[in-house]
């Protein structure tokens, strides 16, 4: 019998789900542009996969609850989970010319408005589009060796009152919306080295417009992306 499950349980767990999900789901699209802006902090290098033909798998975290300073309180942030735990996105570190499996999964269960017009709307990955897995749409039925997970949903745009933050490479031309207590699985394919610039396109962070604190700093918002 199907029932309905959240995504409540351990980062590994979520994944993991989703990952069984997409048995299948795979291919490349090609996109390239040149860096934009540089971020001198420590850099590091994500997990996974040896072999080129298989995807280069990157999964990351969006957090809250992490004190910013004690003048600015709570900010959410992005955290890659490494082999180690979850390490700084101040600087990540990937493969060019090698189909990326990006795996975003969102604790974050408040929307933000929109920076931009239209940045509820995926770009940059292949066929458009990203794999989203949330609290309304995730089900699972019992078999013989386990849970089976079901549901979620291919998808080329969030509606843009669920947007909770955005991945967002201008130079890719990635873009793509996070919705609220969710997991998003996006496949891209960077084909020029370089470093480009990433950032949140939601107004998420602090002071009036929501543009400063974990907004404008690396590691929580924003960050470089390190292809070689």
């Amino acid at each position: 019998m199907s029932s309905k499950t959240t995504l409540t349980g351990g980062l590994i767990v979520a994944v993991l789900a989703v990952a069984l999900i997409l048995a299948g789901y795979g291919g490349a699209v090609a996109v390239g542009g040149a860096g934009v802006k540089t971020v001198t902090t420590t850099v590091v290098t994500t997990t996974t996969n040896s072999s080129s033909a298989s995807p280069y798998v990157v999964n990351l975290v969006i957090a809250t609850g992490s004190i910013f300073n004690s003048t600015v309180g709570d900010q959410p942030g992005f955290f890659l989970l490494g082999p180690n735990g979850l390490e700084s996105t101040a600087n990540l570190t990937l493969p060019a010319n090698r189909l990326i499996e990006l795996v975003i999964v969102n604790y974050d269960d408040g929307a933000a408005s929109l920076a931009v017009p239209n940045d509820n709307l995926v770009s940059g990955t292949m066929g458009g589009s990203v794999f989203v897995a949330s609290n309304a749409n995730i089900n699972a039925s019992q078999g013989a060796s386990g849970v089976v997970p079901t549901g979620g949903e291919k998808v080329t745009s969030i509606p843009a009152d669920n947007v909770s933050h955005t991945f967002t490479i201008p130079a890719l031309n990635l873009n793509i919306p996070v919705p609220v207590s969710s997991t998003v699985v996006a496949y891209f394919t960077i084909t020029k080295a370089g470093t480009y610039f990433w950032y949140c396109e939601t107004t998420c962070g602090f002071g009036p417009n929501g543009t400063l604190g974990a907004m404008e700093t690396p590691g929580w918002m924003t960050g470089n992306l390190v292809a070689s």
